[in-house]
């Protein structure tokens, strides 16, 4: 029932699927509070929603934000356009571009003028769009501000996302800049960013609405004294993970800053970074995970944990590119590795058989019936047109595998960095 008036809340309030985590919570939290606390209370209601959104497609960092598409309805200012451009070699084909919009766009702008507005932004003023694109890198950026300079009104971001962060917080405080335009596109950065010019109240973790001023909290009290520690008390990096390189960044400046040391450790089994345990392990050559253990483990008899095994395992494929089928690298796996399955947080586990572009036999959806009647799996069709089977019981998993096996079918690999799944569509042969 309460999902049902969510989804029709969401339909009628954006006309679309908000993509944001964040707003579907922040909806359910308003609509839980206006059916339970209005007695007492007068009813909540809900701002305009921020579809700022960063993605990963194919492999690429795409990102949006603010008012992205505001260049198409309003006009362009008459400011002068810039180019920087370098040939390479025999091409010419510019290596980098960067310029500013200018009216060969204003005729469909002005063509649109009359359409109505976004929400927060009624005044036909004029913007400029400052653009980059740079083909060896793969990298599109197009910026708009307004026509003086002075306030940043959104953009795309293609490629390069790292300050996708930080524009969002500018765009929401509608604050003016400090800075000039350019700077967004050549940069200032000195090192690393530390998120130090981001406010308290900027959001740096989209899927759980962790801001920057809470892991500034956890740092002050001492209550996360490691990433590991903030992940658990705010939730923060838990869910795409996406934000962690910016968490990790203000993590460490904000240590810093509160005079505490910093534990560059990996994990608690090595007193040592993953560099250094990388260059220990490449001098003194060692290539099986029991005998780093022994050698430059805290414990010798310790059998690793989920972040320092599958870190080993990388640096052992790294330096030597031995078979990971190997008996000798066997306890490098990760469990979902071993058993071809995705544990989940119940201790069971979730079988995905491959099928290869969404074409299943009418005998192989009957097999994955039997198996799944019999094993008692709930099952559920992905967006990979694969089918998921969950439930699965550790000791059941190779008796359900020999029969998937038997009627033609093997794993998806659903929990590997490999191709997954091609989708296809019904098509017109």
């Amino acid at each position: 029932m309460a999902s049902s008036v969510l989804g029709v809340c969401i339909l009628i309030f954006s006309s679309s699927v908000p993509p944001d985590p964040c707003l579907k919570v922040e909806m359910a939290d308003i609509l839980a509070f206006n059916l339970t606390q209005t007695t007492s209370h007068a009813p909540r209601l809900m701002n305009a929603p921020d579809l700022s959104t960063k993605l990963k497609l194919m492999g690429v960092d795409v990102a949006s934000f603010g008012d992205y598409f505001v260049d198409k309805r309003l006009p362009i200012g008459k400011t002068q356009s810039i180019n920087k451009s370098s040939t390479n070699g025999h091409h010419d084909r510019p290596a980098i571009e960067i310029s500013i919009d200018d009216a060969k766009e204003s005729t469909a702008a002005s063509s649109e003028k009359t359409s109505s507005a976004r929400k927060g932004r009624g005044k036909d003023q004029p913007i400029n769009c400052l653009v980059y694109k740079d083909p060896f890198s793969a990298t599109y950026k197009k910026y708009i501000f307004t026509e003086d300079g002075k306030y940043l009104l959104g953009g795309m971001m293609v490629g390069d996302v790292s300050d996708f962060v930080k524009l969002v917080a500018i765009v929401k405080k509608k604050k003016a800049l400090e800075v000039p335009p350019s700077q967004f596109i050549v940069g200032n950065k000195k090192g690393e960013d530390d998120g130090g010019d981001l406010d308290d109240d900027a959001q740096v973790c989209s899927c759980h609405n962790v801001t920057k001023g809470a892991i500034v909290k956890c740092v002050k009290e001492g209550t996360a004294s490691t990433v590991s520690d903030l992940k658990t008390k705010t939730k923060v990096g838990t869910g795409c993970g996406g934000c962690m390189p910016l968490v990790t960044s203000i993590f460490n400046a904000e240590m810093k800053k509160a005079g505490k040391t910093l534990n560059t450790n990996l994990c608690p089994h090595f007193a040592m970074s993953r560099s250094d345990l990388f260059s220990v392990i490449k001098v003194k050559s060692l290539r099986f995970f029991p005998e780093i253990m022994e050698t430059i483990g805290v414990n010798p008899s310790s059998i690793g944990c989920e972040i320092c095994k599958p870190a080993i395992a990388s640096i052992l494929s790294s330096l030597y590119n031995e078979h990971v089928m190997k008996p000798t690298h066997h306890q490098n796996q990760d469990t979902n590795d071993r058993y071809m399955a995705n544990m989940q947080r119940n201790g069971t586990f979730s079988v995905v058989p491959r099928i290869p572009a969404g074409e299943i036999s009418p005998d192989g959806l009957i097999a994955i019936g039997v198996v799944a009647k019999k094993y008692r799996l709930y099952t559920k069709i992905t967006g990979g047109q694969r089918i998921d089977l969950f439930g699965a019981r550790k000791d059941d998993l190779p008796a359900i595998w020999e029969e998937l096996n038997d009627a033609g079918f093997e794993s998806g690999h659903a929990y590997g960095k490999s191709l997954r799944t091609v989708k296809s569509c019904v098509g017109t042969t």
